[in-house]
């Protein structure tokens, strides 16, 4: 395994006795995309400061590519591979995007030269830093505007501008702060797209809040909690960790961690054609809170806390071999189709139900036996077999 790009090594920043990061321990590998997420003043951005040399910590020590970043000015951070992309974006406004591009690329980092230098002459830098810009251009969706003034962009447009500013300087690491902030979901999702692509050639952390665009991007998600590394993981795996609910919601969850993967994997089939209707929630609420406790006040409080726990895109093939007896499998089973069939069965929802029955790998009596069941409380009609060797479509007869 290749040495880790950035370390972290039992770090403290106080201020005025007051530690922002505390103990804390971090290591990521070259090539990374690594998401970092926690509740406000969990020392997100004081993370960030320590790496690029804002603040320097009270004790422990910051490595990038093995040299000690201790005492080092910020711009001579910079300079060693590590570009930071603040929340707000800082572009200049009355230039266009190219100008604000091939002033982040010149190698000569004069700003006369850039903006009235002829750079369609012999200089070999110039042509490189033209070639740069026009790849930046189409790496950041921005071609078709590259002439207009910066100050005419969208919000998300600037967002992408300045990443694109900052790759421009080649950077190794990239530290992106809130990129999706009071971006509308289109525009998410390209900057999503943008860091994705990026990622193929850089290291790169970003700090989220945005947990939809996190489960778009985050290959590994480091949550920070009261200034230290609370835990780390993929984003099915944090997202069922009872200190992260207690963290976020501020109380402990009363449903263990086996419980809330069925409650994921029947949030996947409610989500299945991206349509969460409302008499699905009532099931998954219901039924899951029937299924947790025998006390109507208790069911009642399960139904308000489970609220908050159902995600969009839930991965079936991470969550069903978690279960670990035939009596979860079932339950999940027989959860889910009567979550699809609450509504109308269409076939999205159907192609990710045989998915989850291939992943639960029960027997087909079994099957055949809870969809006949639950078929009965719908309709007086013959129980329909939404299985392997099922040949046409479910009824679509709805509540």
């Amino acid at each position: 395994m290749p040495a880790p790009i950035l370390e972290i090594d039992n770090l403290t920043v106080s201020f005025d006795g007051f530690k922002a990061l505390n103990n804390l321990t971090f290591a990521m590998q070259p090539g990374e995309l690594r998401v970092i997420i926690g509740p406000n003043g969990a020392g997100k951005t004081t993370f960030l400061d320590i790496i690029t040399g804002k603040v320097q910590p009270t004790s422990g020590t910051v490595r990038f590519k093995g040299k000690n970043l201790s005492k080092i000015p910020e711009h001579q951070i910079s300079r060693l591979g590590i570009g930071r992309k603040f929340q707000t974006p800082r572009v200049y406004l009355n230039l266009t995007v190219r100008e604000n591009l091939d002033l982040a690329a010149n190698r000569r980092k004069n700003v006369l030269a850039t903006l009235f230098g002829n750079l369609t002459g012999g200089d070999k830098y110039a042509n490189a830093d033209r070639h740069t810009v026009i790849l930046l251009l189409e790496t950041i969706s921005l071609s078709s505007k590259a002439d207009l003034p910066a100050n005419l962009l969208s919000h998300g447009e600037k967002q992408r501008l300045e990443i694109g500013m900052l790759v421009a300087q080649s950077p190794d690491l990239l530290l992106v702060d809130e990129p999706v902030a009071g971006l509308t979901d289109e525009e998410t999702e390209r900057v999503g797209d943008l860091l994705i692509s990026l990622a193929q050639s850089h290291s790169i952390i970003v700090i989220e809040h945005d947990m939809e665009f996190v489960r778009q991007i985050a290959r590994q998600v480091t949550v920070l909690h009261q200034g230290s590394v609370l835990c780390e993981g993929t984003m099915d795996e944090i997202q069922d960790d009872p200190r992260v609910i207690e963290v976020y919601l501020g109380q402990a969850p009363t449903v263990t961690q086996e419980q809330m993967r069925m409650l994921r994997i029947a949030a996947a089939m409610a989500w299945a054609d991206g349509n969460f209707a409302p008499e699905q929630m009532r099931v998954i609420l219901n039924r899951l809170s029937q299924q947790f406790s025998d006390d109507p006040a208790h069911q009642s409080e399960l139904r308000e806390e489970l609220k908050n726990y159902l995600g969009k895109e839930i991965s079936l093939e991470t969550l069903v071999p978690q279960l670990t007896t035939e009596g979860e499998r079932e339950t999940v089973l027989r959860l889910s189709y009567e979550i699809i069939r609450s509504n109308t069965i269409n076939e999205a929802e159907n192609v990710v139900y045989q998915k989850l029955l291939e992943l639960l790998n029960l027997p087909p009596e079994i099957v055949q036996s809870i969809e006949a069941e639950i078929e009965a409380q719908y309709t007086e009609v013959a129980p329909v077999n939404l299985g392997k060797d099922a040949e046409t479509s479910p009824p679509s007869e709805t509540l």
